[in-house]
């Protein structure tokens, strides 16, 4: 019967199956067995009991869903009530053997016996049970196996004999685990077992997946729950607060939402994708080099090696095919990268159905791996010569095809491919920018493919470099970006806006805010009179650059004099947020209207998720306008749908500042739990970019959290009053320096340090505190740019200072300085 019923008795056990689940015994659950505290407790009644007769207890349940880990905890629970434990997984190099499973769990516990054991045992039963325990060989007088069904019967009456003398000693419990993958004796053996119970205390556990089992063992089983000789447990998916405790530290709770709907309640699926770099859903083929093992190997673990056990070689070719094939697959490229026909590609993958390594999908005519770490492992297990031919075999089908470009580019990215490969390098390309904002990370290796094919041109592939470092910036590979900007010709970033903001963008995140604006500046002076959107982006740009230096006001006045007027919504709404800011920065409260971040948030709700995918700069903005005006619940929903777009599709470059903020706005409606996870999660995200000053942004919310009435942390008080997350109201020193030394020590004091400069050096120094550049600089002063960085090398060796963020952290704290 089953064990979830309700108020039923079990004819076997006579242990009435409770309503509601009975509490776990007193100290017998590990830590690692969550949610199993029922199904524990309904084997602790059973091992209670002193009924004769063997009982069989079938534990069933998906893959990797507890039952190893449950039948451990029983076993030790039965070893401390002196009980005999034997315990075996099918599935060992003795499934090929008659009787394979119970000669493993059995023959080191008949060790100890001696003859009083088999005593009267027949001389022939004798030779049987030697052949199939080579412990008992002593004592007969010859080892052979059965031969026929007659004596097939007779070596069952044996068994069945030895472990009554057995039960008749101790309490036996006999595990077995993974049952699904015995031999096909032993499935007939426990089927015997199960109609002819002995009359000791001999208990059968066997544990099994009813998607993979025999046929035989499929009846038998179902018939012993039937009939009533056995008690059924099957392993339910665990529920959701369950599986919060096997989740890793520090995700968010988009990652946290996505991780437990791809592990489908099981923990042990859970676990392996755990092990995963990438476990967001994707369908290009794994990635060998970004898949480590418990030990930091790139070896999968042996619970996914040990799911290919027992396939034939053209099942694990099938399967090695399957892994780098787009899923859900089609037999006819399946055969055509493996190199079999399509009816050995339809036998291998009818085999790998079976092993329950592959499903159906819902139309029943293509096919999918039951999860992302059976088919990372299946890739892995191939060889790396095999894989550049199958990819290369596969590249040339789907170009057969004429599938889209993406489609073919996950092949010929991995194939072997020459510079004469015009058709093939147009794919690569037409892929990259295909897939910039889905993959950044896969568009930018596609483009650096496509580069490395490309011969010299005059004009220096100026659209594929410059593409390059974009995809290079969204997918956080900052100082790369960097790189790959210089590489781009100076002409191509004389004329395009893109190029401008994002080289701007990179310089911003990290930290290097007085370049940045200094970029941005000359882009608006260069810029055509007629480029209108480009003109109020690269605007915005300025003035979110100015608003993280503490210093709006220079950029404000071009931020106000944009008429937005048929500009796209993500960019009408991006405006007013930042212009709100701008305004109450200076102190006009009168800027930051709550009516006119209000309407933005309505605009940007209306927008899909695809529009919004190259605008994540509008929500953290808006986030932050919604912040300091107190909306803080239409704050966290904005800045939570830019963090689920920005992981689920690999656009690392925002994450920090999005999980920050995100700090920020939970601090301030009092949960300082989850703030705290943010900060932690905004530090590895940090890290993941390589921004030191990103870094530092999380300490200071760490700062908050753990002082949070300390001196420089921001407290909201006045909601219509400057941005609360103003760098510069949160502390005087310099984040990127306290970042890359990592003391975090404040600097000297200013009204000890700036008397040791010079009037010009002064002057110089609170220009460079108002956010001028150079240039600017000596326009005001009427010197020569080089002369001002004369100036401000010597003003930065006295203060002993490495950054204009320093200088104007210095300055700011000496408020009466004057020009």
């Amino acid at each position: 019967m089953s064990l979830e019923s309700t108020e039923r008795v079990d004819p076997i056990s006579l242990v009435p199956a409770p309503s509601s689940p009975p509490a776990a015994p007193a100290g017998k659950q590990p830590d690692r067995l969550y949610g199993r505290d029922r199904e524990l407790a309904m084997l602790a009644r059973i091992l209670e009991q002193n009924d004769p007769g063997v009982r069989l207890v079938e534990v069933s349940g998906d893959p990797w869903i507890g039952k190893s880990l449950l039948l451990d905890v029983l076993g030790d629970l039965a070893r401390g009530q002196d009980w005999k434990v034997a315990v075996t997984a099918a599935g060992s190099l003795l499934e090929a053997l008659p009787f394979g499973v119970f000669a493993d769990a059995l023959d080191d516990l008949l060790t100890p016996y001696g003859d009083a054991l088999v005593d009267g045992f027949p001389p022939h039963h004798m030779a049987w049970l030697a052949g199939i325990f080579p412990t008992l060989a002593r004592h007969a007088p010859d080892v052979v196996l059965p031969g026929n069904p007659s004596e097939m019967n007779h070596v069952f009456h044996a068994v069945r004999s030895l472990l009554d003398n057995l039960g008749s000693r101790h309490r036996l419990l006999l595990i077995i685990d993974d049952m699904h993958w015995a031999d096909e004796e032993s499935v007939l053996l426990l089927d015997y077992l199960v109609r002819h119970p002995t009359t000791s205390r001999v208990l059968l556990v066997v544990a099994h997946r009813p998607r993979q089992d025999q046929h035989n063992l499929r009846i038998l089983l179902d018939e012993a729950a039937a009939t009533g000789r056995s008690a059924r447990i099957e392993l339910r998916p665990l529920a959701d607060e369950d599986l919060v405790e096997l989740l890793p530290d520090g995700l968010i709770p988009s990652q946290q939402h996505r991780l437990r709907s791809a592990s489908e309640g099981s923990p042990g699926l859970l676990r392996a994708l755990r092990r995963l770099d990438q476990w967001a859903e994707e369908d290009e083929p794994p990635d060998p080099a970004r898949l480590s093992g418990p030990s930091g190997s790139a070896e999968p673990p042996m619970s996914l090696l040990r799911e290919f056990r027992g396939l034939s070689p053209l099942g694990r070719t099938v399967a090695h095919s399957a892994a780098l094939v787009q899923e859900p697959f089609d037999t006819a490229l399946l055969a055509q990268a493996a190199q079999v026909t399509e009816a050995e590609a339809t036998a291998g993958v009818d085999e790998l159905v079976r092993q329950d390594i592959l499903r159906p999908d819902e139309t029943r005519r293509t096919f999918r791996f039951r999860n992302r770490p059976l088919r990372s492992t299946a890739y892995q297990m191939a060889g790396a010569a095999w894989r550049l031919g199958a990819h290369t075999r596969a590249a040339a089908v789907l170009r057969d095809r004429a599938s889209p470009p993406p489609q073919i580019a996950r092949h010929l990215g991995r194939s072997v491919i020459d510079s004469q490969d015009t058709a093939g390098i147009r794919i690569l390309e037409e892929a990259a920018s295909a897939t910039l904002w889905e993959r950044p990370d896969q568009s930018a290796s596609w483009m650096r493919a496509a580069l490395d094919l490309l011969p010299h041109r005059p004009d220096g592939n100026r659209q594929q470099h410059l593409h390059l470092a974009i995809a290079l910036a969204l997918s956080g590979k900052l100082t790369e970006s960097l790189d790959a900007f210089d590489r781009t010709p100076p002409d191509e970033m004389d004329t395009s806006g893109d190029a401008w903001l994002w080289r701007a963008q990179v310089l911003r995140l990290l930290g290097r805010h007085a370049e940045s604006a200094e970029l941005l500046e000359k882009a608006i002076a260069n810029l055509p009179l007629d480029a209108h959107e480009t003109r109020a982006r690269t605007a915005g740009a300025l003035l979110a650059t100015m608003l993280e230096a503490g210093q709006p006001q220079l950029s404000l006045t071009i931020g106000t004099s944009v008429d937005d007027t048929g500009f796209r919504p993500a960019l009408r709404a991006l405006l007013p947020a930042l212009q709100s800011l701008a305004s109450a920065a200076d102190g006009d409260t009168h800027g930051l209207t709550a009516d006119r971040v209000v309407a933005a948030g309505k605009l940007i709700d209306k927008l899909p998720d695809e529009t919004l995918r190259p605008w994540l700069d509008t929500l953290y903005w808006l986030g932050r306008a919604e912040h300091a005006l107190g909306q803080d619940t239409a704050a966290l929903g904005h800045l939570e749908r830019a963090l689920g777009l920005a992981t689920r599709h690999r656009l690392h470059y925002i994450v920090p500042q999005l999980t920050t903020l995100t700090g920020h706005v939970l601090l301030g409606v009092g949960e300082t739990a989850a703030a705290e996870r943010r900060a932690d999660y905004a530090r590895l995200a940090a890290d993941r970019i390589g921004s030191a000053f990103q870094a530092w942004e999380a300490r200071a919310l760490h700062g908050r959290i753990d002082h949070p009435g300390a001196p420089g942390t921001p407290v909201v008080t006045d909601r219509t009053g400057p941005d609360p997350l103003s760098r510069a109201q949160v502390s005087g020193a310099d984040p990127v320096a306290e970042a890359e030394t990592g003391a975090g020590e404040r600097l000297p004091e200013a009204t000890t340090e700036l008397q040791r400069l010079s009037g010009r050096e002064r002057q110089i120094s609170v220009l460079v505190s108002n956010g001028r550049t150079n240039q600017q600089i000596a326009r005001t002063l009427e010197l020569s740019p080089k002369t001002v960085e004369t100036y401000l090398a010597r003003i930065f060796k006295k203060l002993g200072l490495c950054s204009r963020a320093q200088l104007a952290a210095l300055v700011g704290r000496e408020g009466h300085m004057e020009l």
